[in-house]
């Protein structure tokens, strides 16, 4: 072969490897990027069977399951982990028969309303919260408006239904719900800008 072909297959060799050499570089492998797992603020739902075990679901459709279903709320807020100042709104359309609530609780005198003042931990950037359902809550819809430190953070709104014949195998995903994932999650406040 010619010095002139050598040196020609050299050099296409070189380029041919510094672009693959490139991009290898560039895609990630399993080992170098772990998959990230989705984070939503969502409403959840959970249920205790005869078994003992907790079934999970991601609905905004409650069971009126005593001593069984609970419920609540995860609101991705990202940053480290640390205590925020959480305040929390309760609204149910229809008044509870009875209240448990500890000192940071007030409840309004119609029991439609409870609003909870407490520190609460941000752990891996998610704060949530949940509750049990108990004989005496009530049929419905309840809200909850969701400020931290201050800042006006999101709104989750659950119905409630009743469950006459107090079936654990309920599946809150087939209920009727009006509202069913009407969630949102409101940006937090941004300074503004002097100009």
């Amino acid at each position: 072969m010619s010095t002139f072909a050598n040196r020609l297959l050299a050099s296409l060799t070189v380029v041919a490897l510094t672009g693959l050499s490139a991009a290898m570089a560039q895609t990630a492998t399993p080992a170098d990027k772990p998959d990230a797992k989705p984070v939503r603020s969502l409403p959840y739902v959970s249920i205790t069977g005869d078994d003992g075990r907790q079934r999970h679901y991601e609905t905004n459709a409650i069971p009126l399951l005593f001593n069984r279903a609970c419920f609540g709320w995860r609101m991705y807020l990202g940053g480290p982990n640390r205590v925020v100042s959480l305040k929390e709104v309760l609204t149910t359309s229809q008044p509870a028969e009875q209240v448990i609530a500890g000192p940071e609780t007030e409840v309004s005198a119609d029991k439609t309303r409870a609003t909870t003042r407490m520190f609460e931990t941000v752990q891996d950037g998610v704060l949530q919260r949940s509750w049990c359902i108990i004989p005496g809550d009530p049929p419905g819809t309840y809200t909850y408006d969701i400020t931290v430190d201050g800042e006006p953070r999101g709104e989750f709104v659950f119905c409630a239904i009743e469950m006459p014949d107090q079936d654990v195998n309920t599946d809150p995903r087939d209920l009727s719900c009006p509202n069913k994932f009407n969630s949102v999650q409101r940006a937090p406040l941004r300074p503004r800008s002097a100009s």
